[in-house]
């Protein structure tokens, strides 16, 4: 369960590892609207202006919850388009308030990543940010442009290796069945995703974090209306799982401290464990879930 203050405007959305979060607003709403996302559509983006503001509800926060909180996470959907100054300035705050605080991440845009200088990047980590969460969707470029993410398969490797050398944890989000029912685009996407988490391996070991999630068609998206004129026709449970398939498949088989997560309820199959150190085991359990589909999550558990 989430600690939460005041001046957080719904819906709110967090990643499912910052369940037990301390959510504080530093933005409202997201600053791209991606054609597959409902999420923010109710939210007109802004930033919030009156930083003293927002240090008021982390003070409050030890105030409601004493020394429990271990990690905080700054809201909306893309909070690391704020200035580094700002971003520095209430991170060492959060620990200053909040004594036995462990965490500090947000949702972040890889152009937002790009614009900030790396010596900026390294104060932040130095300050005791420690994490932030990208939505990359997918490594194929065509696909990105269609689904109107604004960053291209470079600019998602330059990124990471940006926040890499910084000393801030990256965790890439890839989005399953972005391609709708079509064997050839989802079969590109599979594999130009494996090769962006090649790409974006760190140079020197370090923990790192992938989690593919499957696409779900929700009203207030465009994928949604092209759905509903048959624009756009979603992938087979099979497909979504051959896909993965691929994608695991195509990752280099020297990747270090990879972290791979597929277990967000969106998923069919749920896996945990290291790339590559576990890839063998990831595409038997992939292959068991292609060819019986008792073993996979039933859609009605697929809910969100």
């Amino acid at each position: 369960m989430n600690y939460v203050v005041g001046n957080l405007v719904e819906p709110i959305f967090r990643p499912p590892s910052e369940w037990d979060a301390l959510l504080i607003g530093v933005t409202n709403g997201c600053t791209h609207k991606c054609t597959f996302c409902s999420m923010y559509r109710t939210k007109k983006f802004s930033v919030r202006k009156d930083i003293e503001d927002i240090k008021n509800d982390i003070r409050k926060a030890q105030e409601m919850y004493g020394d429990k909180i271990r990690k905080i996470f700054f809201e909306d959907g893309n909070a690391f388009v704020v200035k580094s100054e700002t971003l520095i300035e209430l991170t060492e705050y959060c620990h200053q308030i909040h004594p036995n605080l462990k965490k500090v991440s947000s949702y972040a845009h890889a152009k937002d990543i790009i614009k900030k200088s790396d010596d900026d990047l390294k104060r932040l980590a130095d300050a005791g940010f420690t994490m932030v969460y990208v939505g990359i969707e997918s490594g194929d470029d065509q696909v990105l442009k269609e689904c109107n993410k604004g960053v291209t398969q470079d600019e998602f490797a330059h990124a990471a290796q940006k926040c890499h050398r910084a000393g801030i944890a990256w965790s890439g989000i890839f989005l399953l069945g972005l391609t709708g029912n079509s064997p050839e685009k989802s079969h590109r996407h599979a594999l130009e995703s494996a090769k962006l988490i090649n790409r974006m391996a760190p140079p020197t070991p370090m923990e790192w974090y992938i989690s593919p999630l499957t696409l779900e068609v929700t009203p207030g998206s465009e994928i949604w209306a092209q759905k509903e004129t048959s624009d756009f026709q979603p992938c087979t449970a099979t497909q979504v799982l051959e896909e993965l398939y691929t994608l695991i498949e195509h990752t280099s088989d020297d990747l270090k401290g990879c972290i791979f997560n597929t277990n967000h309820a969106s998923n069919y199959l749920s896996l945990k464990g290291e790339l590559s150190k576990d890839k063998k085991n990831f595409l038997k359990i992939v292959e068991t879930g292609i060819n019986n589909p008792a073993v996979r999550r039933p859609e009605y558990r697929r809910a969100l």
